[in-house]
């Protein structure tokens, strides 16, 4: 009985091939065995990796004749993601050679934080560009006033009493005299976050900032307002760069992709 079970387990793993009405047909699945050999792709975080992977022949020791007369292809698959190729092989596959995927602070777009955090990620993550420093300072200078509180912007600090959300306008120091007041929250800011390679120009966008409070904290937040335009426009950066950054006796021999 042993036997037979163990038979049948070696019989299972055989595969037969038939042919039905001109048809070939499988008992089993087959995997074709490749011509030729591909390398595993390296990974890196920059644009410039590839142009230095291009410019500098790296491999060629290791390529055959035959691949070296395919083009490369640069695939920029989205704003953080771009992969090199080869042409296809005689076993029409392409050969990735190199991987570059974006490594860089993303902002926390649509979560609400406390506004020292806030603060911190707006410096952060953001180039000095656009409504930027404008949004820091209102930031440093908004409070929740419960009792005595302090507003400070990194420049001076004002301490006062009332109830509500306010922003401080420091006058003057000298005197000890400051004028506490309303001032309208800007919207939409235009600002220009870090979320694409460096080597390129980052898209600026509209954002809708909101505060609100939470009891005694008040609390702040981005939303993004242009349904995703940047993605299209960082492509485009990453595309054009490619193809300012290649040299000119090169380029007709790379595809670039977009």
């Amino acid at each position: 009985m042993i036997k037979e079970a163990l038979q049948y387990i070696v019989d299972l793993g055989k595969v037969a091939v038939s042919e039905i009405n001109g048809s070939q047909y499988s008992t089993g699945q087959l995997f074709r065995i490749p011509e030729e050999l591909t390398a595993a792709p390296l990974s890196v975080h920059t644009l410039s990796a590839i142009i230095d992977y291009i410019t500098s022949g790296a491999d060629e020791c290791a390529e055959s004749d035959d691949s070296m007369d395919r083009r490369f292809v640069i695939h920029v698959a989205d704003y953080d993601r771009v992969y090199l190729y080869r042409e296809l092989n005689n076993d029409k596959a392409r050969e990735c050679l190199i991987e570059a995927e974006l490594s860089v602070p993303s902002f926390p777009f649509g979560r609400w934080m406390d506004m020292e955090t806030f603060t911190i990620n707006l410096q952060t993550c953001f180039t000095p560009d656009g409504d930027r420093d404008k949004l820091v300072q209102l930031a440093g200078t908004v409070r929740a006033d419960q009792g005595v509180t302090v507003a400070d912007d990194g420049m001076t600090q004002q301490v006062t009493a009332r109830s509500g959300i306010s922003l401080v306008q420091q006058v003057t120091a000298r005197s000890g005299i400051s004028l506490v007041q309303q001032v309208p929250v800007p919207n939409p800011v235009e600002l220009v976050p870090f979320r694409t390679f460096t080597e390129i120009e980052q898209p600026a966008s509209p954002f809708v900032f909101r505060m609100r409070r939470d009891g005694d904290t008040i609390m702040a937040a981005l939303f993004a307002a242009d349904a995703d335009m940047w993605k299209r426009e960082a492509i485009l950066n990453i595309r054009d760069y490619f193809g300012s950054e290649l040299p000119e006796e090169m380029r007709d021999d790379i595809i670039i992709l977009a």
